[in-house]
């Protein structure tokens, strides 16, 4: 118990000091006013570049994180069969055999935009 002690005490007195400290990647927010053939939704996108590189869309209540993909122009992420395609500040998302829905960037002047999105 006493060696236990001396160990908690020995690391508060610097001994964390030597071990690497976490960091969060800071994602990109965007917004976007998604448009379908029949309905409308709002979706908030966060885009993280460090690898691996994915998006997370936040839609109502659920939260889907989709992995980049290869693109020859802009960013596209996918996993199964949703996929989120980024260019500017337009975006298409497509869920399965659905029609796609055509997104445009509603995002507040100052909050990041997606066109900031590094291709891997």
């Amino acid at each position: 118990m006493e060696s236990g002690v001396r160990l908690a005490a020995a690391l508060m007195a610097g001994g964390l000091a030597c071990l690497p400290v976490a960091r969060a990647d800071g994602g990109i927010r965007a917004d976007y006013l998604c448009k379908g053939r029949f309905d409308a939704v709002t979706l908030t996108a966060f885009f993280f570049n460090a690898p691996p590189s994915a998006v997370v869309l936040l839609v109502g209540e659920s939260a889907r994180r989709l992995p980049q993909l290869a693109s020859a122009s802009g960013a596209r992420f996918g996993s199964g069969r949703e996929r989120f395609w980024v260019k500017g500040d337009a975006a298409t998302w497509q869920l399965g055999a659905t029609p796609a829905y055509v997104c445009e960037s509603v995002s507040p002047p100052g909050r990041g935009t997606a066109g900031a999105v590094k291709r891997p």
